[in-house]
């Protein structure tokens, strides 16, 4: 037992230097120094932006043919508003005016309804022709209502205020239908060989 032990311690010791050195840190070898480079921090690299593709030119005749249409569905949609609009101010003038015969309406309600249709009127159209004659048209209902006002006055109904309020439409209709009249006149050529123009604002 003693022949095996002996001879190992003795192994033991001459390896032991051998592991001690191993374990060692080599003071050479040392670390290598970091770059400047490797200290700065790291910057995102800028966009590059891609230009759009040209859309081949079907697509874009598509898509002008798409724009042309949209205006055109937006001018019909535009005059059959305006014709709307037309026919809901006269049913409610003829609303009103029945009431106003029963007693139940008051005059300024007619001449603010009336004076909403004629404007109504002038914007459905931009023929003049046209124009003149809706207010020829509205301007004679507006008389016949100034003479049924005037004859409930005189009969004691109503007071003055509303005669007063249904000559005021009259006249507010007549200035509207003069003005178109005289946009229909040509201008008066004078000796001077220079055109006078004797429309009125």
């Amino acid at each position: 037992m003693n022949r095996i032990i002996l001879p190992l311690l003795l192994l033991g010791l001459s390896l032991g230097p051998v592991f001690c050195t191993a374990a060692e840190p080599n003071v050479d070898q040392a670390p290598a120094p970091r770059s400047r480079a490797q200290d700065l921090p790291l910057l995102p690299r800028p966009s590059v932006p891609i230009p759009p593709s040209t859309p081949p030119r079907e697509s874009q005749m598509e898509q002008e043919a798409i724009t042309v249409s949209a205006a055109g569905d937006d001018d019909a949609q535009l005059k059959a508003t305006k014709d709307e609009r037309v026919k809901v101010l006269t049913d409610l003038l003829e609303l009103i005016t029945g009431s106003y015969h029963g007693g139940t309406a008051e005059a300024a309600q007619i001449c603010s309804t009336h004076n909403d249709l004629c404007n109504a009127l002038l914007d459905s159209t931009e023929e003049a022709e046209k124009r003149v004659a809706l207010l020829t048209k509205q301007l004679e209902k507006a008389s016949e209502f100034l003479k049924n006002t005037q004859r409930r006055f005189d009969s004691g109904t109503i007071t003055q205020a509303d005669v007063l309020r249904a000559k005021s439409l009259c006249l507010d209709i007549k200035i509207k239908l003069l003005r178109e009249r005289n946009r229909k006149r040509p201008r008066t050529p004078n000796p001077t060989g220079k055109s006078i123009d004797r429309r009125t604002s």
